[in-house]
């Protein structure tokens, strides 16, 4: 008997080893991207909330602000500040889609192919980037079509990522963030959208080119 119950306490040992270890590697990557969220809100305020949007492979990841500082090769091997683009005050961006698709945020099942684009007109600049309002444009989801009415957004200033938010005339809103492929003053961007519209949420996301 006393063998029976050393087997059974090493045995439960073994499992609640076992299940801490799982839930340590569960809980990491959470703690350090709330350390990252956190930091990010101290240097740079941004309209939206920040934290996991959801949808397909991370889309929806909380906004980057690119570090201006860059490490430097040359002689002694130190820093150099990186070349940083200047947007002016009434300088517009669109980024207008290519290719897309959309997902049912409650049944990822349902899903289709998605279009849109989107006018950014930076409204101000600022030590640690630029604001802007997003001045026009829709979004095609579901066969349906949804025409932005009004918007904010704001860009750090290695005009790279932008995150906003937003609504359509048909009683919508939305949530966005854009990436371009180096800066927005480049060719290309990717663009993520959580859309509400009434009692369904889309999770919409495209990419395509930019103009301005």
């Amino acid at each position: 008997m006393q063998v029976t119950n050393t087997a059974k306490l090493a045995a439960v040992a073994a499992t609640v080893a076992a299940v801490m270890l799982a839930y340590s590697a569960v809980i990491a990557p959470a703690t350090a991207q709330t350390a990252t969220s956190t930091s990010n809100s101290a240097s740079s305020t941004t309209p939206v909330t920040s934290g996991g949007w959801g949808g397909q492979g991370g889309h929806f990841a909380p906004f980057q602000a690119g570090a201006p500082l860059r490490g430097g090769g040359g002689r002694g091997g130190g820093f150099f500040r990186q070349s940083l683009p200047s947007l002016t005050v009434g300088q517009t961006i669109t980024v207008t889609s290519t290719q897309g698709e959309y997902f049912l945020a409650s049944d990822h099942t349902e899903n289709g192919t998605a279009s849109g684009t989107m006018t950014f007109t930076v409204t101000g600049k600022l030590t640690g980037g630029y604001t802007l309002s997003i001045t026009s444009g829709s979004l095609v989801v579901n066969g349906t079509t949804y025409t932005v009415s009004s918007g904010t957004a704001q860009m750090g200033p290695d005009a790279a990522a932008l995150v906003g938010q937003g609504a359509t005339s048909s009683s919508g809103t939305f949530l966005v963030r854009s990436t371009a492929h180096g800066n927005f003053a480049g060719s290309s961007a990717t663009m993520s959208v959580d859309l509400s519209a009434g009692t369904t949420e889309y999770l919409v996301f495209l990419a395509g080119g930019i103009t301005g």
